[in-house]
């Protein structure tokens, strides 16, 4: 029985050249959600995206007002197998003009010529220039072939939440704490909550052996099979043991396992337990600074091929600006923790705009959170060479 989050069978897909399975189109628009085309893109400023609803602004008129565009935004989940399904056999560029995904898929349908290459030169792309090349060049926009498929939008470090009175930690929630309090510790017994994905999951189990060099892993983000086996072993071990509570795979499960405290560390996306502090008070949980390292991410927006023949380029490359600039990067920050490319833009425009200084000091501190982070390894990618074997390990874990 294969993992719900599949990423096998899409990916070894996509390397047998996926176009040529379009037959699958009848079965996955099925499923799709419906998306609208206006009838006049060059007249009508309206840019169709798809992708994670992680990226998308909690009010979308807020930049229509900026820039004079709509979005038009169908949201997805983090499922890679889900979104190259639907990008590849649903031929969904034929109606959608932006993609906004995490790093790997790039690498997949760019040079299948399912993305176009990014104009970086284009008069609306005001802000590329001025972009950090730690963000722009990074290997989640830009491909292994070289070509610059897409714009960086956001991107974070991810580790867990946890309550510092019960794991004995500095309230602040400043100090660098180990992955032993989800993997290894009696404290914690019985009362984690792990993920059960495997992308999100094996990679912090691995950091955490290397860190006691209890495991030896070239790349982990892209474990062999031994590799990934030698993780799985402790893994089942301490599954056995009793260490985890529960295995979660939802957004909504993470806030509602940490304000019902039915855990006291879960490994979990930050806005969680922004969710769960608004229940529970701010500073009740935090989210942790790691002594192993973070599950790095980061999301790109990418163009649909097909829309260099509809006419809208100038509007999509405004709403790439708009991704790079101060309003998105701070009320980004501010609502979901996110960072991203030109974060001093944001403080630039929240200061303009009058926000509290509170929230002002917020973006700042967000801005050397994730510098803090991004130090520490490993950048993920949701289209690893050596899935299937990972997966495969993974499997005896679930079943264990």
């Amino acid at each position: 029985m294969k993992d719900k989050f599949s990423t096998t069978s899409q990916f070894e897909l996509s390397r047998r050249d996926l176009m040529k399975n379009i037959a699958l189109a009848g079965t996955a628009a099925a499923v799709l959600p419906a998306i609208g085309v206006g009838p006049a893109y060059a007249a009508d400023p309206v840019v169709h995206g798809y992708g994670v609803t992680t990226a998308q602004l909690k009010d979308w008129s807020v930049m229509t007002k900026s820039i004079g565009v709509q979005m038009d935004f169908t949201g997805t989940n983090n499922s890679v197998g889900v979104f190259l399904r639907d990008v590849v056999a649903s031929q969904l560029g034929d109606k959608v003009d932006i993609y906004i995904f995490e790093s790997g898929t790039e690498d997949i349908l760019g040079p299948q010529g399912l993305y176009l290459k990014i104009d970086e030169d284009n008069p609306e792309l005001t802000l590329w220039k001025r972009t950090p090349d730690e963000w722009k060049r990074s290997e989640v926009v830009k491909g292994k072939d070289g070509v610059q498929y897409g714009v960086p939008v956001i991107g974070n470090a991810d580790s867990f939440g946890y309550f510092p009175d019960k794991v004995g930690a500095n309230p602040d929630g400043m100090e660098e704490l180990s992955w032993s309090l989800m993997f290894d510790s009696d404290k914690t017994r019985g009362r984690v909550g792990y993920d059960q994905t495997w992308t999100y999951s094996i990679g912090p189990a691995a950091l955490y052996l290397i860190g006691q060099g209890k495991a030896k892993v070239a790349d982990v983000a892209d474990m062999t099979g031994p590799e990934a086996k030698v993780v799985v072993d402790f893994l089942i071990s301490r599954k056995k043991a009793g260490q985890f509570r529960t295995l979660q795979s939802a957004f909504e499960e993470q806030v509602q396992l940490l304000t019902n405290r039915e855990v006291v560390v879960l490994n979990c996306w930050e806005p969680a337990v922004r969710e769960a502090n608004k229940a529970l008070g701010d500073g009740t949980t935090r989210y942790a600074y790691t002594k192993e390292g973070y599950f790095k991410w980061g999301h790109g927006a990418y163009i649909a091929s097909q829309a260099k023949d509809r006419g809208n380029l100038p509007a999509i490359y405004k709403v790439l600006n708009y991704f790079l600039g101060g309003e998105y990067r701070a009320l980004q920050a501010r609502d979901r923790g996110y960072a991203g490319p030109n974060m001093d833009l944001g403080v630039e425009y929240a200061t303009k705009q009058g926000w509290p200084e509170a929230d002002i000091a917020a973006l700042k501190a967000t801005e050397q959170k994730v510098a803090r982070k991004f130090a520490k390894p490993f950048v993920s990618t949701t289209t690893p060479t050596n899935s299937s074997a990972i997966e495969e390990e993974w499997q005896r874990f679930l079943n264990a």
